[in-house]
């Protein structure tokens, strides 16, 4: 399903409480979807490949906004104005933030299969992580009045640039993210990927422990899956 409102590439929900299907939908475009299709399809069989006590559901708690609002405060004294957009921005980085440690560490297990298992869909592959990464780079420079995403959460797109990087043979990606002081975290969530089994049973334990070197532990809670 297109969806011009989309803010990432594509998502997945998937079919519950009856629903005939899977939904997946995606930012307008006239080139092929079929690494899209692949890739998010591929989040739906790391789910349903667990036993149904093994399913669980991502949900966010409120000590995420907590969370982000005590770093978007830590460092210097707001103004008025930056204080009254305060709630909104802590919103936004917050969804941001978890979306990311949701998706991202998945993904990049996603990704590997991909590449090694489906070589004709390499092209769509690279070209959209090439999207991708330029999104990426634009958080850099996201910020409301004086308010910008606390650095401590950027490791998560740090990781992901350098496994872009892996991916393609370059080493473009990364460089925003070393200029920007957290390259070396970045190193060290994909460590963490690497040295956590890659069965999908462990696909829970792998976003705690980036949870737990982003500081961003009981930002969010597992929910038994309910279809």
């Amino acid at each position: 399903m297109r969806d011009e409102s989309l803010q990432v590439l594509s998502t997945l929900q998937m079919a519950r409480r009856g629903a005939e299907f899977h939904v997946l939908r995606y930012q307008p475009s006239d080139k092929p979807l079929d690494y899209l299709v692949a890739y998010q399809a591929a989040f739906a069989l790391r789910i349903f490949e667990n036993p149904a006590d093994q399913r669980f559901d991502f949900n966010r708690t409120d000590e995420a906004i907590k969370g982000v609002t005590q770093l978007l405060t830590a460092s210097k004294p707001l103004t008025e104005a930056d204080s009254d957009g305060l709630p909104q921005f802590a919103e936004l980085v917050a969804h941001w933030a978890l979306m990311n440690l949701r998706s991202l560490p998945i993904g990049m297990r996603i990704d590997r299969w991909l590449a090694a298992d489906y070589p004709e869909l390499r092209e769509q592959q690279l070209a959209s992580h090439l999207q991708q990464q330029q999104q990426n780079m634009n958080v850099l420079t996201m910020s409301q009045g004086k308010l910008h995403v606390p650095v401590t959460l950027l490791s998560t797109v740090a990781a992901y640039a350098l496994f872009s990087d892996q991916l393609a043979g370059t080493r473009r990606y990364a460089i925003p993210f070393e200029a920007a002081g957290v390259i070396e975290d970045g190193r060290h969530l994909l460590k963490i990927l690497d040295a956590i089994p890659n069965e999908s049973v462990n696909d829970r334990k792998l976003v705690d422990h980036w949870a737990d070197a982003c500081g961003m532990t009981g930002w969010f809670a597992w929910t038994t899956y309910q279809p």
